[in-house]
């Protein structure tokens, strides 16, 4: 094997690692151990082709429980009859940051037709997660996603956050947003969802 060979390699992995990285950076954040579990929700995925991919605009929002950070559960399922908005997020995450505020005034604004639930990706524990809560004032549901694959996998493989979710009264996925947006754009779909 030529020289030249052996540096081929390592560049064209250098080049793809630099490309996947880019395309990570532009959409919201993400971590090397979540990108692990993503890879490994992905096989999964992929080894069972036959079943439809959940988590799509129109589809129906997959059903979890998880443990509420500061004790007891939460089931998505316990809130149809209201709009939801799942949130994937997590405290090191920029993006993840800007958006919570937003989410924070519209469950205020639309609490009597709108249930906000943060899933936490937990990477720097759960005590982490009650600190930035209470830090920053965030008042609405929030749940631990503790390594949960499976969910990720069920909301069609969570790759980046924040990925937020908006859910109907009957529990169909109406809007799907990867990265923060601005309250503007997050309201008028809820509006538009609870006819408002």
């Amino acid at each position: 094997m030529s020289r030249k060979t052996v540096l081929k390699k390592p560049i064209l992995v250098l080049v793809v690692a630099i490309l996947a990285c880019g395309a990570l950076a532009l959409s919201g954040c993400g971590s090397e151990t979540e990108q692990a579990e993503v890879a490994e929700g992905k096989a999964a995925t992929e080894a069972q082709a036959a079943a439809p991919v959940a988590a799509e605009k129109g589809s129906k929002a997959p059903d979890f429980t998880l443990q509420k950070i500061h004790g007891g559960e939460l089931k998505l399922s316990s809130l149809r009859g209201k709009a939801v908005i799942v949130d994937f997020w997590d405290t090191w995450c920029p993006p993840c940051r800007k958006a919570l505020p937003h989410l924070q005034e519209l469950s205020e604004t639309y609490s009597d037709d709108l249930v906000v639930v943060g899933v936490a990706i937990g990477r720097e524990g759960v005590e982490k997660v009650r600190a930035y809560t209470k830090e920053h004032g965030l008042t609405f549901e929030m749940v631990l996603l503790n390594n949960d694959t499976k969910l990720i996998n069920d909301f069609g493989g969570i790759q980046s956050i924040p990925t937020t979710f908006l859910i109907d009264g009957d529990g169909v996925i109406q809007e799907k947003w990867v990265g923060a947006f601005g309250r503007e754009t997050y309201e008028k779909a809820v509006k538009a969802v609870i006819g408002s």
